[in-house]
């Protein structure tokens, strides 16, 4: 009896094995590699002739506050109104916040309207800070023929010390994607990039004038 019993048992190892060896595609699928990408910078700050201009205040840029996917690596859709999703194969290289932070004081910098620029994880002094939330910053394809990146900011310059708010500005911002491919969605998302740090640039130039 012990003998079946051991070569019923082995049998139906060897069956389970082959099942297993027929089935591992379905059961362990080949994953596709995780693609990382940059946001892309081409900032260009405006031509300068006025060399006699009096220095803005030193300005510190906060990285900005966000909510949901918002605040992750994952590069977010809307593929319907009100309804969030997000690639799956591919991440932004840090969390968005972060990365629009590093957009706009590297563009800020860049601009010589504005003579000293520094970002939240600095020990450096300021005068005024740059505080903000994210509310959107994702590929809109609610109109498959019409898709677009959609970027909406609200900042406000804050005194630093009274920590008095000076100026407030939502800023909209909406740049086609001219592609159905990822690098297109990715440069969509660098140009719209570009466009606020332009837009904020004048912004803040105009409303710490008379500082």
């Amino acid at each position: 009896m012990s003998l079946c019993v051991s070569w019923l048992y082995r049998t139906a190892v060897l069956g389970l094995m082959v099942v297993l060896a027929g089935c591992s595609v379905a059961l362990f699928p080949e994953k596709h590699p995780l693609r990382i990408f940059t946001l892309p910078y081409d900032y260009r700050p405006p031509a300068v002739s006025d060399v006699g201009q009096e220095a803005l205040p030193a300005l510190k840029v906060v990285r900005p506050q966000a909510n949901g996917v918002l605040s992750g690596e994952r590069i977010v859709i809307e593929p319907r109104p009100d309804e969030l999703a997000a690639y799956s194969t591919v991440r932004w290289m840090t969390d968005v916040p972060l990365l629009l932070r590093d957009h706009v004081v590297r563009a800020l910098r860049d601009d010589p309207r504005i003579a000293t620029v520094v970002s939240d994880t600095s020990g450096s002094g300021s005068d005024i800070t740059l505080t903000s939330e994210l509310k959107a910053f994702q590929e809109d394809r609610i109109d498959a023929s019409d898709k677009a990146v959609r970027l909406y900011l609200q900042a406000q310059l804050v005194k630093n010390g009274s920590r008095r708010t000076l100026a407030t500005r939502d800023f909209h911002i909406r740049v086609p994607v001219d592609g159905d491919d990822i690098e297109a969605a990715i440069s969509a998302f660098g140009q719209a990039s570009d466009h606020l740090s332009r837009e904020l640039a004048d912004w803040v130039v105009a409303a710490l004038a008379d500082y």
